[in-house]
């Protein structure tokens, strides 16, 4: 049951605001992106959380103390709290419900006290996926808030910034923009132009302009964002360095790699300005362009940036090891990319060496050599061939699944088909592309090993045919073996 349906605002302040927010059910999506960025996240609200007892050890269920309504609320608030905090999404989202009807039974459905229910309601809905529960419910609060407090009042901002994020997220991008621009004027209102709250609200329209493709306006949002924090703290001031490592993330990842690397020397001008030419702090914009020179194919250049970090880190009275360790990671791996298994190798050994020298490094070793890790090699296909220009639902469903193991060296080796359907419609394909690809490989007493075992299974869409209609072809025969099985796959086939 959706809370929203419960509201009956029929005042003219709440109706001027819902007339602005006109629900998506049934509505034309304008152009969606081609993959959805999560909306801006949305914390609970201070009010709510103030509503929770310090001692959360043993809550009483609420209808334990139903004859107070107040004290029953003050139990599920506390319970919805401590559920989402444990990361028990679907029952924290069920108590943010029963809060929400409790406010309403307690305060009336039009009550201020039932906007920070509503809103913590649809934060909820939305990381669950229910996005149209959360429109109404976000709706429902701002008309609330708007009837009590006016249509400037600050309350509103968080309000607006989520219903942006669940319109980005249902493909509805113009009306994103308006409740998006509506919460960046009622921020200008309270807050002032150069305010540092509005880079959520900035961060939301980016999303939207990005997915309608409109590249200006998305650059002016983040551009925007490092102009503000110079206004507010010199040009000169290392403390605007985290804003331009934001937009320097940026332009990379709309493609603008020349406009990446000049700001990143930006920042490195300003570290270097600030601590010299030594200073340790240099080494993040240096990794930063190191990506950009081995995304630009200059692989001289990227190792030559990295080992620079290197000797920045080892320069200093106590090296960090565990930034030594990741910085020589990264390096193993751009040598591990080309097949330079040789150097990849060194700097692995020397990385594993690095994390061994104290147990809290451990785990970080872990995570790094446990199991291979696939670096380069290229995306698996989607589609078989001839089904991305059909329309989607003439499309089927096929899979491959792939059994390999991977050398020290950090290729794939001993890759065999153990099922496919239908069969040998992707099967060479998917064996290509696992031929090609690089690895980096497991360690084991701080050597690279070989690793066995291995398992991918590859999900893809194809087109009927004549050839798929008369049955998979070359199918092996470990099929029928392992018929009715089901296959646990590690982690590492995740990443694919």
């Amino acid at each position: 049951m959706i809370i929203a349906a419960f509201l009956a605002l029929t005042t003219a302040a709440a109706n001027d605001v819902a007339a602005q927010q006109e629900p998506s059910a049934g509505r034309s999506s304008d152009t969606p992106a081609e993959v959805l960025t999560p909306p801006p996240e949305t914390t609970m609200s201070e009010t709510a959380a103030e509503q929770a007892p310090h001692d959360t050890s043993a809550v009483p269920a609420p209808d334990a103390v139903a004859d107070d309504p107040l004290q029953a609320l003050d139990a599920a608030q506390t319970r919805f709290l401590r559920l989402r905090d444990e990361g028990r999404n679907e029952e924290a989202t069920a108590a943010a419900l029963q809060v929400a009807e409790l406010s309403q039974a307690a305060y009336g459905p039009g009550a201020l006290d039932t906007a920070t229910p509503l809103i913590n309601l649809a934060i909820m809905q939305a990381e669950n996926g229910d996005l149209l529960a959360a429109e109404q419910n976000y709706r429902a609060a701002i008309g609330i808030i708007s009837l009590h407090e006016g249509r400037l009042s600050v309350r509103l901002i968080d309000a607006l910034t989520g219903l942006g994020g669940i319109y980005n997220g249902l493909g509805l991008n113009g009306q994103a923009i308006d409740s998006f621009a509506q919460a960046m004027r009622i921020n200008h209102v309270n807050l002032g132009f150069y305010n540092f709250e509005q880079f959520s609200i900035q961060d939301g329209l980016t999303e939207s302009y990005v997915a309608l493709q409109d590249y200006d306006e998305a650059n002016f949002y983040q551009e925007s964002q490092l102009e503000i924090h110079q206004r507010k703290l010199g040009r000169d001031n290392p403390e605007i360095v985290p804003a331009i490592y934001k937009l320097a993330e940026w332009y990379s990842r709309i493609g603008q790699l020349d406009e990446s690397a000049l700001a990143y020397r930006s920042a490195d001008r300003l570290l270097r300005d600030q601590n010299g030419d030594a200073s340790v702090s240099r080494v993040e914009p240096l990794l930063g362009l190191a990506r950009l020179h081995e995304r630009q194919g200059n692989m001289p250049a990227a190792v030559s940036t990295l080992r620079k970090a290197l000797r920045l880190i080892d320069a200093a009275e106590e090296p960090d090891t565990l930034l030594r360790a990741n910085v020589r990671v990264i390096l193993g791996d751009a040598h591990a990319r080309v097949g330079n298994s040789v150097s990849a190798g060194t700097e692995y050994m020397a990385a594993w060496a690095d994390l061994s020298v104290d147990d809290i490094y451990l785990d970080q070793r872990d995570d790094y050599f446990t199991v291979p890790v696939r670096l380069a090699g290229g995306p698996l296909n989607p589609h078989a061939l001839g089904a991305r220009s059909k329309p989607a639902d003439q499309l089927l469903d096929g899979y491959v699944l792939l059994s390999y193991a991977v050398s020290p060296k950090g290729r794939a080796i001993d890759i065999k088909i153990v099922e496919s359907d239908p069969g040998d419609v992707m099967d060479k394909s998917t064996i290509s592309t696992y031929r090609r690809s690089y690895f980096r490989p497991r360690l084991e007493d701080g050597v690279p090993v070989v690793t066995e075992g291995l398992y991918v299974r590859h999900d893809f869409k194809y087109a009927r045919s004549r050839k798929t209609d008369a049955g998979p072809i070359d199918e092996p025969a470990s099929r029928q073996d392992s018929a009715g099985e089901r296959l646990e796959l590690p982690d590492e086939t995740s990443s694919d």
